[in-house]
């Protein structure tokens, strides 16, 4: 009898009274330590951004020579996932410490997917493409092709505040984009090459304007010939970019065959192999780097996190 009675006893004293009832947690935002976001408007653009930087979890000091900094277009969605993979790939030592830094909108995903558009894209639509992005009402008050502005307000702006506000190696700027960022990422390399050191391309929207940013790869091989520039170049998609996946959920009225040609018009993957087999070809001072990956069973959305961890080893390998 006394075993029961004992068991009995400890278990009314283990479970809480009413009065004795945990209080409601308070709930709050989730933070992340050793970062910081602030707003900022552009003079030159006149669009308001979310900056978002995550320092390096480092105990040691900064180098000398200051932090690489790897700067992120849709920071709205991209940031977290870089900045915590940029921080355990740094404690295993398998990337240097780095500064990320995510240019977002902070306005939710309605407004960070309509404003990319502007200030992601080189040229306006083709007439066909515009047509198309017309008859989608979230889309018939956007503009495009200003991403010359967002672009100077990255490097005549923001650069500066990144600069005054942290320890960085100004030698050392890194750009990141995937799909129309990638498409940006292209445009900066061709058309201001020296004004990051490695760029990050990731399923760039080649297809925009009938392949227009193909016509400016001619501007970066005379002063790769000349040995006055020698960026470092990644370009990263998914293979399922240019394939039906087994699974896959057609819409309706779509067959299997009608999709896969259309993915092979749209050429997302042989795009990139044919543009970075291009790169290669070009003749470069010692530096100048071109390489390619092909993430095997990702889609142009799955992709993401792998073209961010892989980039950052790319661009920040000690």
């Amino acid at each position: 009898m006394i075993a029961p009675i004992l068991a009995a006893a400890a278990m009314a004293l283990a479970a809480p009274s009413p009065a004795q009832a945990p209080a409601t947690p308070v709930h709050a935002p989730v933070t992340r330590s050793d970062s910081e976001q602030w707003d900022v408007t552009s003079k030159i653009t006149g669009r308001t951004y979310r900056i978002y930087v995550a320092r390096p979890a480092q105990k040691e000091p900064p180098p000398p020579e200051g932090y690489p900094v790897v700067y992120m277009t849709d920071g709205d969605f991209t940031f977290h996932t870089a900045a915590d993979a940029a921080t355990v790939q740094s404690m295993s030592r398998e990337v240097k410490p780095a500064i990320i830094v995510g240019v977002g909108y902070g306005k939710g995903m309605d407004t960070a997917v309509l404003t990319r558009f502007t200030d992601l894209t080189p040229f306006a639509p083709s007439p066909a493409m515009g047509t198309i992005l017309a008859a989608t009402p979230t889309l018939k008050a956007v503009t495009y092709g200003e991403a010359e502005g967002f672009y100077r307000f990255l490097t005549e702006e923001l650069r500066p505040q990144i600069e005054a506000g942290y320890k960085t190696d100004k030698s050392d700027n890194i750009l990141w984009g995937h799909s129309l960022g990638g498409l940006f990422a292209l445009y900066v390399l061709f058309a201001h090459t020296d004004a990051y050191r490695t760029y990050l391309v990731g399923s760039p929207s080649i297809i925009w304007n009938d392949h227009a940013i193909l016509k400016d790869v001619a501007k970066l091989t005379a002063p790769l010939a000349a040995g006055k520039v020698a960026p470092r170049v990644l370009f990263t998609v998914g293979e399922m970019e240019g394939k039906v996946a087994e699974d896959a959920k057609l819409p309706p009225g779509m067959t299997r065959e009608k999709m896969q040609a259309t993915l092979d018009s749209d050429g997302e993957v042989t795009n990139v192999v044919a543009l970075s087999d291009r790169l290669k070809a070009l003749k470069g001072p010692p530096g100048y780097k071109v390489e390619t990956v092909i993430f095997d069973g990702e889609s142009h959305v799955t992709v993401l996190p792998a073209i961010i961890s892989r980039g950052l080893r790319f661009a920040l390998k000690p």
